[in-house]
């Protein structure tokens, strides 16, 4: 699961970008294999406690290395709280939809989140968008609906978390885009696992004893599951994913510094291949007919907004004179 990222200082490095990208994407391809792994054994908000307690440390390293400390004050504490509490919403429904879904079925319906930001920008934002812009959006939409209806015509639960948790990340994206112009990548990062380390920890100390457990759906059970001391190696796990989420943020942090968005946008897709070999190769999963159909309407529909994203930014930059990067 990908994250949005503040673009401060931005140089012209495209290579380099789409390289930070694809190394970003593929170490949280990994981390998505060890939740869907341990998430039968601990409730996930003991995996994001841990997980996160273990990330403070290296993003606390990384933000002294690239920039000192002071990168880490804030003078928008409530926007910080805001962006993180979407994206610890966004967390944890795809979490709980992970533990019950095919690998590449889940991270394919998450795709649908740029169409998101492209509607909630013009809800919230106030960007327009010309009606090719949202056919392709209705286009994409039209792909979840053909994914998350299976053959037998009801729709599973767990796929609905996908598309919430794409539209909680989607406001994560609308606010860090608000938020950039005064705050650093480095200290969004460090307040958002601040703040995942406390809700996850009082979450733990409410239900964490599991007196609501045994629900028969998996992903209730995922989050209602009692804390459970864990072994050496399942701790390890859970301090890997730790360490993957904090060096994912910077690689991907510095992928749309180094260069625009829409160059290095369309290689997060690289996730796709990666979560349809992780589920192969561990699950033994093979993407079903709708799925493959449902991820050609969604990626492709995401890849003709990134072009038109493109194509505008292109005219407004010939508008004011400028020469365009590429």
């Amino acid at each position: 699961m990908a994250h949005p990222s503040v673009a401060l200082g931005r140089v012209d490095a495209p290579v380099k970008g789409v390289l930070s990208v694809i190394a970003g994407i593929s170490v949280f391809s990994i981390q998505d294999v060890i939740i869907k792994s341990i998430g039968g054994s601990y409730p996930v908000h003991e995996i994001v406690f841990v997980r996160s307690v273990v990330a403070l440390v290296p993003l606390f390293v990384i933000a002294y290395v690239d920039g000192g400390l002071a990168g880490l004050r804030t003078r928008r504490p409530w926007g910080h709280v805001l962006r993180g509490g979407a994206m610890l919403a966004s967390y944890t429904a795809y979490y709980l939809a992970l533990i019950a879904l095919p690998l590449a079925f889940a991270v394919a319906l998450f795709f649908v989140a740029p169409l998101l930001i492209t509607a909630l920008s013009h809800v919230l934002l106030g960007e327009k968008a010309q009606l090719r812009r949202w056919l392709a959006v209705a286009t994409g939409f039209l792909g979840v609906i053909v994914m998350a209806r299976p053959a037998g015509g009801s729709i599973e639960p767990a796929a609905l978390l996908v598309v919430l948790a794409a539209l909680f990340y989607a406001l994560s994206a609308i606010l860090t885009r608000r938020l950039g112009a005064t705050e650093s990548g480095a200290s969004l990062a460090f307040s958002a696992t601040l703040l995942y380390v406390g809700v996850n920890g009082l979450v733990g100390l409410w239900i964490g004893d599991g007196a609501l457990a045994q629900q028969s759906h998996p992903s209730l059970e995922f989050l209602l599951r009692a804390w459970v001391l864990p072994g050496w190696r399942d701790f390890g796990l859970m301090a890997v994913c730790g360490l993957i989420a904090a060096f994912g943020f910077y690689f991907l942090s510095q992928a749309y510094r180094l260069a625009q968005a829409t160059t290095v946008a369309p290689f997060e897709y690289v996730g796709l291949p990666l979560a349809a070999l992780w589920g192969y190769l561990f699950w033994s999963e093979i993407p079903a007919g709708t799925t493959i159909l449902g991820v050609v309407l969604i990626v492709g529909s995401g890849l003709y907004v990134l072009h038109r994203e493109s194509v505008r930014g292109r005219r407004v930059a010939a508008g004011r004179g400028l020469r365009p990067r590429v």
